[in-house]
């Protein structure tokens, strides 16, 4: 009996200082094969803390957000193929006017995501990869895919401007973060990915949630996609 009790507690998993089922804990695996990069430790502390703001339980933030990150890639993924995979680089071109933003098809380790950033003038941007956290580079540094697209976020001219001014407050401050999965829940400020820094810019400076669906993650293609942006211009 008790090898019996000690191998079914086996099963589950700590989490918050409570257990998650076998079933649970093949979801998380499931979530961190989707998210190359995402540790463990960071996603099952945002799975957390999303459950505390959604006041909800840990279980059903897990469930929301793998549908939402499967829905996500399989769209980003379709998009793909349609293009016929890789395009090749391309640049980006000057922007209309400070505050504007930009999505290019992206990829890493073959999973489809995006990739984002917004224009802090109109021939400098600024957005968050992996080997530096938040930078500001010209757009011509910039490559992109086929069919990356420049938009208008609909707002005010200021309420732009303050939020490309608060993005590139964050140059050199806040390292990159492979979490999209639960990042609506993680501080503005820290380590961020294109899509959160882009949407806690425009969350905090103009306050218009410029994510399309209010999941538990804000993906690039939630950006694009957002009733707030319109694009203007398609790179071929």
């Amino acid at each position: 009996m008790k090898k019996l009790l000690i191998a079914c507690l086996t099963l589950g998993l700590a989490l918050s200082g409570t257990f998650v089922s076998a079933t649970e804990t093949t979801k998380i695996d499931q979530l961190l094969e989707l998210q190359p990069g995402l540790s463990r430790e960071e996603l099952m502390v945002g799975i957390e803390e999303t459950a505390k703001s959604m006041g909800t339980s840990e279980t059903e933030v897990i469930d929301l957000a793998l549908n939402e990150l499967e829905q996500t890639i399989a769209e980003e993924q379709g998009e793909s193929r349609l293009r016929g995979g890789s395009s090749g680089a391309r640049y980006l071109t000057s922007a209309d006017r400070k505050g504007d933003i930009f999505y290019t098809p992206s990829s890493t380790l073959g999973i489809q995501h995006g990739h984002v950033g917004i224009y802090y003038a109109k021939n400098r941007i600024v957005e968050s990869i992996p080997s530096t956290g938040v930078r500001n580079i010209t757009h011509t540094s910039r490559n992109v895919e086929k069919n990356a697209v420049m938009q208008l976020v609909n707002t005010t001219q200021a309420k732009r401007n303050a939020a490309a001014d608060w993005a590139n407050s964050r140059v050199g401050k806040d390292a990159y973060s492979y979490n999209f999965v639960t990042n609506r829940q993680t501080a503005h400020t820290g380590a961020k990915n294109c899509s959160k820094l882009l949407w806690s810019a425009y969350i905090q400076k103009a306050g218009i949630d410029i994510d399309r669906n209010g999941g538990t993650g804000v993906y690039p293609i939630d950006i694009r996609d957002s009733s707030y942006t319109r694009t203007y211009k398609v790179i071929l």
